[in-house]
């Protein structure tokens, strides 16, 4: 089992932060109890680029002191099975919120849109609105997690080879990078 999911399996009992020099999600976002604060990653592919907002569409690029430092907001649904791993995504404070979408050409796409509070708290509301919930799921280099829309199964967080593409979704196996690290900002 790799360490992004060794860490969260059969969270929803413990209230524990598991630090590893390269962990993925801490134990302490699937508590039972309710969070009043998201958590905050900085989050990478494993060809070490991080995300961030450019113009308002979210990119991959290597870190550089022009780039800025984009945290990324996860927050557990708790509306759904707790041993698959369910999580909403955000940027910063956690507006705008990731959400995998269906273009009118029916291409799927990365929409930034809510507030991931409004989601955390309505969760049952919301439960038929899967776009919004990702589920992570473990790499084949055990340090590092894939990043799965519920809405669209099989489809996966991606970046591109190249840098300062736009982050969207995938298969894996095709030449996007579909594998990502995380780390919780102290």
């Amino acid at each position: 089992m790799c360490v992004c999911c060794a860490s969260v399996v059969g969270i929803y009992s413990y209230s524990i932060i598991l630090y590893l020099p390269l962990f993925i999600f801490p134990l302490e976002i699937y508590s039972v109890t309710s969070h009043s604060e998201p958590y905050f990653f900085r989050f990478w592919d494993v060809n070490q680029k991080f995300l961030y907002l450019k113009n308002n569409v979210l990119v991959a690029s290597p870190r550089s002191v022009n780039t800025p430092e984009q945290l990324m907001t996860v927050l557990p649904n708790n509306a759904l099975d707790p041993t698959k791993l369910p999580i909403f995504m955000g940027l910063g404070t956690g507006r705008p919120t990731l959400s995998c979408v269906k273009s009118g050409a029916g291409q799927l796409q990365l929409q930034l849109v809510v507030n991931i509070k409004d989601l955390y708290q309505k969760n049952e509301q919301l439960l038929k609105h899967k776009n919004f919930t990702f589920f992570s799921k473990t790499g084949q280099t055990q340090e590092a997690c894939s990043i799965e829309s519920i809405a669209f199964p099989g489809w996966f967080l991606s970046t591109s080879p190249e840098p300062d593409k736009p982050v969207a979704f995938s298969h894996e196996g095709g030449t996007m990078i579909t594998l990502f690290y995380f780390d919780k900002k102290k």
